[in-house]
């Protein structure tokens, strides 16, 4: 790079790499911070899936469906390397009660154009064998979709690296320069200054301490989750699957107790993720066997099979919660060029395109959609 960077992007995760592609792409100089290493925070401790059931209301709805859109074309039209698959996902039916609660979700979401496939008994059985027979049934929504967030957010550095991306990893940022009217100008890291005219913060949940480096303060903090990975098990799941209470502990907010609900998803290394946990524990990563073993029961009753197949690792992960379950996706008002992307909790994955999108647009000055005003950091206040 020549010169100053226009922007400087903080965060070497999912989002922030989709900051930086799209960013580069309409022609931007940026510099991206990693305070350690690509992918070293909430990215690599989390699935990968690109779920449009979960979205719960219909401007997060949007956003995915947008987001989904733009993964499809970065996989099959920029040749970005990320183990893109799209082969559905199954919303399982524990008893009468799910199954007629998932019908009615499948028929909300059909007026927004997501399809859906109801699956009662056998015909859940023929789709996954594997299953427990005495489930009631599911549904079955084909054009959710799944990557490697690991893979995809290397990848997308490397396609900005290619379009002229300076990539910053090892040390954090320990200040962000303000003009004296109180505008960016610029940010100090690993002993170096850095000259910018805007910062992009997508550290996720180390959000708040990046926002604090220009007096802001934003409603993000810390939410655990688990996961765990199988010896290879070629076969036995294959679709992503999810139990229907999974989105009442991605809506609940309420309650510190850890939730468990099943995810499985297969990788194309043949090994299940397992999962899924919600906690509000700080910013602890430590593993808690009760939670493995909660998981791993849970991921037992849906798919008996499994209680063959060893776990051979277990992870815990920070998702940066937001209190509406929508990201803060734009410019901070008291800071001229200081921007938020982050929030996401889980939805990171899926919303990550058109959340770098979004970004550039704001950056670049080029039109927005009304959505985007729905998503600024000053929401909550106003």
């Amino acid at each position: 790079m020549k010169g100053s960077p226009d922007v400087v992007v903080v965060g070497g995760g999912i989002v922030g790499a989709t900051c930086a592609y799209y960013l580069t792409l309409a022609g931007a100089r940026v510099c991206l911070v990693e305070r350690d290493y690509p992918a070293s925070g909430t990215s690599r401790a989390c699935d990968g899936l690109i779920l449009l059931w979960d979205k719960g209301n219909p401007a997060e709805l949007a956003l995915g469906q947008e987001s989904a859109r733009m993964w499809a074309e970065l996989a099959q039209e920029q040749g970005i390397d990320c183990e893109y698959s799209r082969h559905g996902t199954v919303l399982l039916a524990e008893n009468d009660a799910a199954l007629e609660a998932g019908c009615r979700k499948a028929a909300d979401l059909s007026g927004a154009g997501v399809r859906a496939e109801i699956l009662e008994g056998r015909r859940l059985q023929a789709l996954e064998p594997h299953l427990a027979p005495d489930l009631a049934g599911g549904v079955y929504f084909p054009d959710d979709a799944q990557v490697d967030p690991r893979r995809a957010t290397v990848s997308l550095l490397d396609g900005s690296r290619r379009l002229g991306l300076t990539l910053r990893c090892g040390s954090p940022v320990s200040a962000i320069r303000l003009s004296a009217q109180g505008s960016v100008t610029g940010v100090a890291v690993g002993g170096d200054e850095v000259a910018c005219g805007a910062v992009v913060c997508a550290a996720g949940v180390w959000s708040n301490e990046l926002a604090g480096l220009v007096g802001a303060e934003i409603p993000v903090k810390p939410r655990k989750g688990h996961i765990l990975v199988t010896a290879r098990a070629p076969g036995i799941v294959r679709h992503p699957l999810l139990e229907g209470s999974y989105v009442a502990t991605v809506q609940s907010a309420g309650s510190d107790a850890p939730q468990v609900a099943l995810v499985a998803e297969p990788t194309a290394g043949g090994t299940l993720l397992l999962g899924s946990s919600r906690e509000f524990a700080g910013f602890d990563r430590s593993i808690s066997q009760a939670i493995v073993q909660a998981i791993a029961a849970r991921a037992a009753r849906f798919l008996p099979g499994l209680r063959n197949v060893s776990i051979i690792r277990s992870y815990a992960g920070l998702r940066p919660w937001s209190p509406d379950h929508l990201p803060f996706v734009g410019p901070v008002e008291s800071v001229p060029g200081f921007y938020l992307a982050t929030g996401h909790e889980g939805a990171g994955i899926g919303l990550a395109p058109v959340t770098g999108q979004l970004i550039a647009k704001w950056l670049t000055g080029q039109a927005l959609p009304p959505l985007a005003h729905q998503l600024l950091p000053g929401r909550l206040q106003h």
